[in-house]
């Protein structure tokens, strides 16, 4: 049930197809308040720059329309909150961008103004190198800040390996959708999405049935990149989604991170570009994000906090772990020099790769090539 008579009328509003949040505001400014919207007359409406005439036409109606009692029926058949931007509690740095929702519908238990929200998001067609630096940048993160509130898109790859990192690690996490809250797109992400909106919000501006076209998914990606203090790309082709995020960020005045990878890969063509182009920072651990987001974030910190955790870790790895990840301090190597080294049979080497691959530990390169992490 919506109590307030400020978020009905901007609802209302929201729903009139091609209204749009600046037209909104437009309409807000130039006649004074939301009451003097719905009571201006047909032509004075008309008089305002840029409305065509259907939405002249809907707006004195759009308080008693069929859509917004429709719409109401849904959002508390769903049990949805909604936020508009007049309320203390929808997100501040959301409501710096310049085209900002006027109105936000969520699931779940979050305080969206607590906390360091930071994004991550990548390639749907991710690889297991970079899902498995994904995971380990955010478990990092929650040694480092547990108060990290990671923000992605809720899209298979990367953003879902974002999910379940924060999930897994005791973060709360934002899912942005690109439709209504009524499905869940992908639709083999509805289990992960229960449990985001157990421990986090699925957010969207986008009407409770809304269907995810390919025009909503950009406009998707500039709440992403408005929610958080940074965002790091982890994988993205040279022409993606997740490049598009960046373009956000950029724009936004955001923080932008990318995390390198092979000259030749497809995954890493658009994040090599970034740091390139000298528009993102390189990133190789959760540190080089929170010394540039985070201003009080200083080198004794960042020291005590590391040894603690590469400390901890190393109590968990067996004894070939062990003489692997200490052949790869100097750089990366081939699996044949890494028996060599260590003296682990192949078979057995490759099996150790593959558990320190799954810890995070380890990144597997084309041509049997491993390197750490740490190095």
């Amino acid at each position: 049930m919506i109590n307030s008579k400020t978020t009905l009328g901007l609802l209302a509003l929201w729903l009139i197809p091609g209204l749009g949040p600046r037209r909104i505001e437009m309409l807000c400014q130039q006649l004074g308040s939301l009451d003097a919207v719905f009571g201006a007359s047909i032509d004075n409406l008309s008089k305002i720059t840029s409305l065509a005439p259907e939405m002249v036409k809907s707006i004195p109606e759009a308080m008693t329309s069929k859509t917004l009692q429709q719409e109401l029926s849904l959002i508390e058949k769903y049990r949805l909150r909604i936020l508009d931007n007049t309320q203390p509690a929808y997100p501040e740095l959301l409501r710096e961008i310049h085209d900002a929702p006027p109105i936000l519908y969520t699931r779940g238990n979050i305080d969206f103004n607590d906390g360091l929200p930071l994004a991550f998001v990548g390639s749907r067609k991710a690889s297991f190198a970079g899902k498995s630096m994904c995971e380990k940048l955010i478990r990092q993160l929650s040694k480092l800040r547990p108060d990290t509130v990671i923000v992605s898109g809720l899209a298979i790859g990367i953003d879902s390996a974002a999910h379940k990192a924060a999930l897994d690690n005791g973060l709360k996490t934002i899912a942005v959708l690109a439709g209504g809250l009524s499905s869940i797109y992908p639709a083999q992400n509805r289990i992960l999405s229960e449990k985001i909106a157990q421990s986090g919000a699925l957010l969207t501006e986008f009407p409770v049935r809304s269907q995810p076209m390919a025009t909503n998914f950009p406009l998707r990606n500039r709440i992403i990149s408005g929610l958080s203090r940074g965002v790091t790309i982890v994988e993205a082709g040279e022409r993606s989604g997740a490049s598009i995020t960046a373009g956000y960020a950029l724009e936004q005045n955001r923080e932008l991170f990318a995390l390198p990878g092979p000259a030749d890969s497809r995954f890493s063509m658009g994040t090599n570009q970034l740091i390139q182009k000298g528009q993102a920072k390189l990133v190789m651990k959760a540190e080089d994000i929170l010394e540039e987001v985070v201003s009080d974030y200083g080198p004794v910190q960042r020291r005590s906090v590391s040894v603690e955790a590469t400390d901890k870790q190393a109590t968990h790895l067996s004894v070939e772990e062990k003489k692997v990840i200490c052949a790869l301090k100097e750089g990366a190597l081939h699996q044949n020099r890494l028996t060599n080294i260590t003296g682990i049979p192949v078979q057995q080497l490759l099996a150790v790769l593959t558990g320190l691959e799954l810890k995070g530990l380890v990144i597997g390169q084309p041509g049997s090539v491993y390197q750490s992490v740490e190095t």
